[in-house]
């Protein structure tokens, strides 16, 4: 393979979709309204009025948050019984990305705010951004803990980052077709490379977050730096399943974002440590 066989994240899409192992969308929100109150002070409310639509209520904010009333398109899917991936399209941030992970259960939940970057941004060398003390990759990320119905207080649980995956290798199985193995390097790095589809032969570290859901259950987010890309699955190793979503520009044109769903079957096929 050479350094031409990357593709984009619209071409990687098209390839997972045949036949794919995701979840399928969940309507357990459809005509309910959750307040969620956030560390930073924000509060907001979410009315799901349709299985794809929300009305979105903006209580609070502060001036840079960009958080707007009105509605938008979301997705929901559920992997245990109360807790929910909700990817929100947001209608006036073309290269933004809202995913809300939330426990109703727990009474907690965390909001990420990604935003990919242009195409200036992505094409500035490695060694120029080691020079201005930036990370290699451009595709920002923030984590953000709230509350739901109930005020976010310094007592308010929340989702840890944690260790528990390092050390783990751990193959994914997307598809009949698209099958990658992951290595959970440190708490910020981990390495990946495509066994069989679209990617074969492909490989690469990149930056990543992982949080603790609950038992053997994580949120974990990668951000890639060759092609702009954010990956968010919730990981549960007791059903041995993934569920998320992969994000970045349709094409190399930079001209369109694309977000798309993702799950796989896992099997843990070894550990790099104690």
């Amino acid at each position: 393979m050479s350094s031409t066989d990357w593709i984009s994240v619209g071409d990687l899409g098209a390839a997972f979709a045949p036949d794919a192992n995701t979840f399928p969308e969940s309507a357990e929100l459809v005509g309910k309204r959750l307040s969620f109150s956030f560390e930073n002070g924000w509060a907001i409310d979410y009315t799901f009025t349709s299985a794809a639509r929300l009305a979105r209520s903006v209580v609070r904010k502060d001036a840079a948050s960009a958080m707007e009333d009105g509605e938008a398109d979301y997705a929901a899917t559920t992997i245990r019984p109360g807790v929910h991936l909700i990817n929100i399209v947001e209608p006036r941030r073309a290269a933004a990305v809202s995913i809300l992970l939330v426990d109703i259960p727990a009474g907690i939940c965390t909001l990420l705010r990604s935003s990919l970057p242009t195409r200036e941004e992505a094409s500035k060398p490695f060694f120029a951004r080691i020079e201005a003390g930036e990370e290699l990759t451009a595709v920002r990320a923030q984590f953000i803990a709230g509350a739901v119905g109930a005020p976010f207080t310094a007592s308010t649980p929340r989702h840890e980052p944690t260790s528990d995956l390092v050390g783990r290798r751990v193959e994914y199985t997307y598809s009949s077709t698209e099958k990658y193995e992951h290595i959970y390097l440190s708490d910020k790095f981990y390495t990946w490379q495509c066994l069989a589809g679209s990617e074969k032969g492909l490989a690469d570290t990149d930056r990543c977050h992982y949080l603790k859901l609950g038992k053997e259950l994580y949120l974990f987010v990668w951000r890639e730096k060759i092609v702009p890309t954010l990956g968010v699955v919730v990981v549960d190793f007791t059903q041995k399943r993934t569920m998320g979503r992969i994000c970045g520009y349709a094409g190399f044109d930079f001209a369109a974002v694309t977000s798309f769903p993702v799950g796989a079957h896992l099997q843990q096929v070894g550990v790099t440590r104690a």
